[in-house]
């Protein structure tokens, strides 16, 4: 590939709105290729450096798939299409998974209403694919595919449905609604059904009026206190780990 057709694709790829995007870093290269991604271009400064590194923190498979995907070139062009290359050591352009009917799927689905932090965002889809949740939606101005979303995510994007939508009402579909809110009730004596989505919203506001009167209950995290809120992505792992689900 051309370098000026590389400079290209990568920076119009890293704000997650076109058909491929950006993922940087050797973990979320890793959660990508083990979960199907579609590769358009890897690339590293220093193949034999990343190769290394993979060998002592993932499995072989990984590191064949180093050796199998990326592409060495030079430090100045990697340095051009890359958001902090002293870090990233590699970086990769794929194809955005075709989104899937969410409202077809079986699981919980985790709603996040207008979050305002993109790595928290990254952060939570982490937490989800690790408690094999179904899904994550995303409503607001903060993208999910954008690439500081995949890098905070590990790459853990390609492991479940993750989609950017502009309301509650493209997924509910019949399913029951539980909305954290800090007035709601003891999580612990709540039974959450399998098929439900919970919703988060910021850690300022708080989800908003018009989503706590769609809810069909409001739940809380129990906590000590003094203790006002949670991280947004602590609240999430809390409720998919320690909630009642039936």
């Amino acid at each position: 590939m051309k370098s000026s057709r590389r400079r290209e694709l990568y920076q119009r790829s890293k704000k997650g709105t076109e058909d491929t995007v950006v993922v940087e870093g050797i973990h979320a290269f890793k959660h990508a290729v083990r979960f199907g991604a579609e590769f358009v271009d890897v690339v590293t400064n220093d193949k034999n450096f990343v190769i290394d590194l993979m060998s002592k923190i993932a499995t072989d498979a990984d590191v064949e798939n180093v050796k199998k995907y990326v592409v060495e070139i030079d430090q100045k062009l990697f340095d051009e299409i890359t958001t902090d290359s002293l870090r990233t050591g590699i970086t990769a352009l794929v194809k955005k998974p075709i989104e899937k009917k969410i409202n077809d799927e079986k699981g919980i689905i985790v709603f996040l209403e207008n979050p305002r932090d993109i790595d928290n965002v990254g952060a939570v889809i982490r937490v989800v694919a690790g408690a094999g949740a179904s899904a994550v939606c995303v409503s607001g101005e903060v993208n999910p595919w954008h690439l500081y979303a995949i890098r905070a995510g590990a790459g853990l994007q390609f492991a479940l449905d993750v989609k950017h939508i502009g309301s509650i009402d493209e997924i509910s579909n019949g399913r029951k609604i539980y909305a954290l809110d800090a007035c709601g009730k003891n999580m612990k004596k709540i039974k959450i059904e399998k098929n439900a989505i919970l919703v988060f919203g910021t850690e300022r506001g708080g989800i908003s009026e018009k989503l706590k009167k769609q809810a069909d209950k409001i739940i809380s995290i129990p906590m000590q206190t003094g203790v006002s809120s949670l991280n947004l992505a602590t609240s999430v792992s809390a409720v998919l780990y320690g909630g009642n689900f039936i």
